[in-house]
């Protein structure tokens, strides 16, 4: 057996075996289970990527605030009196107290609960008691705000941002995904909006384990999720496998397809006829609108680091309802190298039919919320590679396979006559996906 090593030294070391590992399609267990690679991750990962932080239709109006992370950094997610939209840093510049506690509300102003510094809701220093007698009249306030991040930007409504100074532009950092953002989020000018608050739990799991799953793993679906055909709510849950396939975008972000799950009357990718029918596809780009036309669409995916978001069908009641079309965002928040705090916020079209919403959302709680028949499943296993690899055997010894479809018929073969963004996969019997994934966290948790 091979000792672990600990400290930076043992981490490089162990980043550059990844690499070759990776080349051979095997994963280290220790991947999922160390403090040191969190904090790295912490600071190479999420402090320079573009991390999704809310949607814009959750702070409609001046005033209106979230509490918000990145990494395990907490941010005031606000929309300014000229409703511009912010990201402060929630530690006051005096004595570093948290100067918001609530987790939503509507403010012009927040309150250091220390010393009383005062802050406007754009972040700017707006006075401390007994000022007169308490600062000189030279201090500057501008100096003394609240730390905002250096990069804030939306894309169809969803909010980013970026703690390093000298990051690309976020079209830049999503690159193709926007294409498929658009092809999601963009088929009416409305647009959708999230329903209430996000929905939070917590599982003893590493936030890659969610991440890499939604990004590409279409092969668990008949085997975790079995139940889901037996209580009727996944009818012919096998057929998954066969409509769909991959499509890995550089940057990390990766995408589970689908050729079209649902018959006629649904139609472009699952909407019934009366949702369908609010959609103007002539705002979209020729090959966009023929890639929807087709009843295609972005089943899963993960934008790197750690927002997914699942757009599939599902089954409110089997006795009494059809099968219904669901849309969620869904954020990793990475508390732990072996604690993530899911965040669920299901969607919905602001122009559709309020029974459609109304069924839609059902049915997506019921499927994929906190106590979701399908999410019960995912969490579960998701637990395993973060308990295995504190394992002393396991570390020295395991590492997992990441090899599905290489070498067999129809495996893991690429599309030669893709037309649309990305490298298309043929099937979805591969891991292609994932491998991508990790290849590029490889990289960015390296430094490179």
């Amino acid at each position: 057996m091979t000792a672990v090593q600990h400290g930076k030294d043992g981490v490089d070391a162990f980043l550059t075996n990844v690499a070759t590992d990776l080349d051979s399609g095997v994963l280290p267990i220790r991947a999922f289970s160390d403090p040191e690679l969190h904090q790295l991750e912490l600071e190479r990962v999420f402090a320079k990527s573009w991390v999704y932080v809310g949607h814009v239709t959750e702070i409609p109006h001046p005033g209106d605030y979230v509490l918000r992370y990145v990494g395990k950094d907490q941010f005031i997610l606000a929309r300014d009196e000229n409703g511009e939209i912010n990201l402060l840093f929630n530690s006051c510049m005096h004595r570093a107290t948290a100067v918001c506690h609530a987790e939503k509300g509507n403010s012009s102003h927040f309150r250091c609960p220390y010393h009383g510094w005062i802050y406007k809701n754009n972040g700017d220093w707006n006075g401390a008691p007994h000022r007169v007698n308490a600062y000189p009249r030279t201090m500057d306030p501008k100096q003394w705000g609240l730390r905002k991040a250096p990069h804030l930007d939306t894309y169809q409504g969803l909010i980013f941002v970026n703690l390093d100074p000298d990051a690309i532009t976020l079209k830049e950092y999503l690159g193709d995904m926007a294409w498929y953002l658009d092809v999601t989020f963009g088929l009416n000018s409305s647009g959708m909006r999230v329903v209430g608050d996000p929905q939070r739990w917590i599982a003893g799991a590493n936030w890659k384990s969610g991440a890499e799953n939604f990004g590409g793993d279409a092969y668990h679906v008949p085997h975790l999720h079995r139940s889901g055909e037996e209580t009727g709510v996944f009818p012919r849950i096998d057929a998954a496998l066969s409509g769909q396939f991959h499509i890995a975008v550089d940057g990390g972000h990766s995408i589970v397809a689908s050729r079209g799950f649902l018959p006629e009357p649904w139609v472009l990718g699952g909407w019934p006829p009366e949702v369908a029918a609010i959609f103007e596809l002539d705002k979209l780009s020729p090959d966009q609108r023929e890639f929807v036309e087709n009843g295609w669409c972005a089943t899963v995916f993960t934008i790197f680091p750690n927002l997914s978001i699942i757009h599939a069908p599902g089954v409110y009641d089997a006795q009494s309802t059809p099968p219904v079309l669901m849309t969620a965002l869904r954020q990793w928040q990475p508390f732990a190298h072996d604690r993530t705090e899911i965040w669920n916020w299901p969607m919905e079209w602001i122009d559709a039919p309020a029974e459609f919403n109304r069924l839609s959302y059902d049915t997506a709680i019921n499927s994929f919320g906190p106590a979701g028949m399908f999410e019960q499943d995912d969490t579960v296993a998701w637990e395993g590679p973060a308990d295995v690899g504190t394992s002393v055997f396991a570390r020295q010894t395991m590492k997992l396979n990441y090899q599905l479809g290489q070498g067999t018929p129809g495996g893991f073969g690429l599309v030669e006559d893709w037309k649309f963004p990305g490298v298309a996969t043929k099937t979805s019997y591969d891991e292609y996906n994932q491998l991508r994934f990790w290849k590029h966290w490889q990289k960015v948790v390296s430094g490179q």
